[in-house]
């Protein structure tokens, strides 16, 4: 099926390739242009004519930049501070590896840790679903078995 708009700018002369980009320009501001009242009801109602009146008409301005480099003598005091600090701490750490890893923990300990049988970890190491019952020293006291409620 043949579009109904023939869109072929390959086919146009330079002649009529600046007067579709001159049309299209002319379209374009007339556009904005309708849209001003209601660019002028939103500025009117944000309140721009009063910075206009104290950033532009009053200077305000110059108390802004005046502002504005006081936060970046801020941001660069405390960026340089950082910066130091990394500093410090790549020329004091740089030969220490301390992300190695744990090693690994053994059945033994944990069921010394916990103070359950071997048996019984094992079993529960086996188990998907558990309950595990703890005193108010933190001990295990009781455990059950919850796979047959899973299913």
């Amino acid at each position: 099926m043949r579009p109904l708009i023939i869109d072929s700018p390959n086919l146009q002369s330079l002649k009529q390739k600046y007067l579709s980009t001159l049309l299209t320009f002319v379209f374009w501001v007339i556009w904005l242009y309708l849209w001003m009242p209601l660019i002028t009801l939103i500025g009117w109602w944000t309140g721009i004519d009063l910075f206009y009146v104290h950033m532009i008409k009053l200077n305000g301005n110059q108390l802004l930049y005046q502002d504005l480099f006081f936060f970046l003598k801020g941001i660069s005091l405390l960026g340089s501070t950082l910066a130091i600090w990394a500093l410090y701490n790549y020329f004091r750490f740089r030969k220490v590896d301390r992300r190695t890893a744990l090693p690994p923990v053994k059945n033994e300990q944990l069921s010394a840790f916990f103070g359950i049988e071997k048996d019984n970890l094992h079993n529960l190491q086996d188990t998907k679903y558990i309950s595990v019952y703890f005193d108010q020293d933190g001990q295990i006291t009781e455990t059950r078995n919850n796979d047959a409620l899973a299913k």
